[in-house]
């Protein structure tokens, strides 16, 4: 098995180095890592077709390793089908600075994209994430570091047992407090976690600008990740990238009907 690291932190990030040291431990010395060469956050799965890619192997605090000019998704797509081609059996994505919950950022999230593209790609991935308290990169630092002998408990798990079977992908979120105690819980994921606003202002210049961003809603569903994250639980999401019910196939039919059409 050969397992692939990747973020969209950077390949700076204490995160990266928290799950790629942990995936070693699982997994043998048939771990590798391809990040980008910096922050990639909320960059999707975008694709550098515009330009050439940059692949630079690098060593960074004792652990070797590569650095790619794109995004995560880049990562993923240049290791799978040049770096390591037939060889990649698990992509690992994270541990991503911040909490990765409910669809606008499944959508949104470079840390989740990552393990999506290499789910598409038929390899199992997953995606982790965690709910920081700050941005001072020592705390960072600290919080990630608090999550290993989690982390490595659900690493062992999936070597142990394997992957899930109808499972294409798994997003896994760790909550801001992490010890041996800490439960996990498999949940669905919340259909909108924030209360989108849209702030207009005036630059120097009395130019308009906008500034996006949200507040969290009050109104979340028990049943799903972003309530049980932020009552203390890791939150593990089984995804699967596409399921068409034959149902939905029969009401869109009815919709285009040949009549409508001529």
């Amino acid at each position: 098995m050969v397992v692939l690291v990747t973020n969209d932190d950077g390949y700076m990030a204490p995160g990266l180095f928290t799950l790629y040291k942990t995936a070693r431990k699982v997994f043998g010395n048939n771990v590798v890592f391809a990040a980008p060469d910096g922050p990639r956050s909320s960059s999707g799965m975008s694709f550098t077709f515009h330009k050439p890619l940059r692949v630079e192997k690098i060593k960074h605090e004792g652990i070797s390793g590569f650095t790619v000019s794109g995004t995560p998704a880049d990562c993923v797509f240049i290791a799978v089908h040049h770096m390591f081609k037939g060889k990649i059996d698990l992509v690992l994505s994270g541990i991503n600075e911040g909490m990765n919950v409910g669809l606008e950022t499944v959508y949104s999230s470079g840390t989740i994209s990552a393990a999506m593209f290499a789910a598409i790609s038929n390899i199992p991935s997953i995606a982790f994430s965690k709910h920081t308290y700050s941005d001072d990169h020592d705390d960072i630092k600290y919080e990630m570091e608090s999550t290993k002998q989690k982390l490595f408990q659900i690493l062992n798990i999936i070597k142990k047992k394997g992957f899930p079977t109808k499972v294409d992908m798994l997003n896994v979120n760790f909550p801001k407090k992490v010890n041996m105690k800490t439960r996990i819980m498999v949940v669905k994921t919340d259909r909108r976690v924030f209360d989108d606003i849209v702030r207009e202002k005036k630059d120097p210049r009395g130019r308009l600008y906008y500034w996006l961003y949200g507040t969290l809603r009050k109104d979340l569903d028990k049943k799903a990740d972003i309530w049980s994250l932020m009552n203390g639980h890791i939150t593990i999401t089984p995804i699967q990238l596409s399921v068409i019910e034959p149902e939905r196939l029969s009401e869109a039919e009815k919709l285009f009907t040949k009549n409508d059409l001529d």
